[in-house]
């Protein structure tokens, strides 16, 4: 990626920080840090457990700003989708603590921006309280396999100046900016 691209970059996101934010570079000390990396590599099925341990050790960053595993080797049967749907689209996850600002979400976010191949429901326990030091109801869960829209992807590539990269490159930063929008602002 050459010094041009990079800066681009850099401008780009330093607008959708001014944005979202006040102008000040006041900041609390708990709002920075608090990284978390784990790491699962193999040959073979694992279950979620050893996944789950450590991303459970990792949830509250103590920042606010939540945390996300990166995964690979899913198996599309196990997912409701065709290869050609895991392959080819990005798998979001979206936790609501409250289902009912799903459509505004969905109208804001998801709906402009992206082709929507499916979503799901993840599977829910009909007792949370089953669960041992659960202390709050999880949220609800949603999983949407999408792909950017064509003319969405452009649009965004021109108004950052983004030619440097590729379309794999622009596409991965439309997300990484339209998620951290979604975080922010929900609806």
């Amino acid at each position: 990626m050459s010094r041009e691209t990079i800066g681009q970059l850099l401008l780009s996101r330093k607008r959708l920080a001014g944005e979202l934010q006040p102008a000040t570079t006041e900041r609390k000390i708990e709002e920075e840090g608090g990284c978390g990396v784990v790491g699962l590599c193999c040959s073979e099925p694992v279950a979620a457990r050893h996944i789950y341990e450590p991303s459970r050790q990792m949830h509250n960053r103590g920042n606010g700003k939540g945390g996300g595993i990166a995964a690979l080797g899913f198996i599309p049967e196990q997912l409701g989708v065709s290869r050609e749907v895991l392959d080819d689209c990005y798998m979001i996850h979206v936790a609501f603590l409250d289902t009912g600002i799903r459509p505004q979400l969905e109208d804001k976010y998801i709906k402009p921006n992206f082709n929507v191949a499916t979503t799901q429901k993840l599977e829910t326990l009909d007792d949370w309280t089953a669960i041992d030091g659960l202390e709050a109801k999880p949220p609800d869960v949603y999983r949407y396999f999408v792909r950017v829209k064509g003319d969405v992807l452009n649009s965004f590539i021109k108004a950052n100046g983004f030619t440097g990269l590729t379309k794999d490159e622009a596409r991965a930063e439309f997300l990484n900016q339209m998620l951290h929008l979604a975080n922010r602002r929900p609806s």
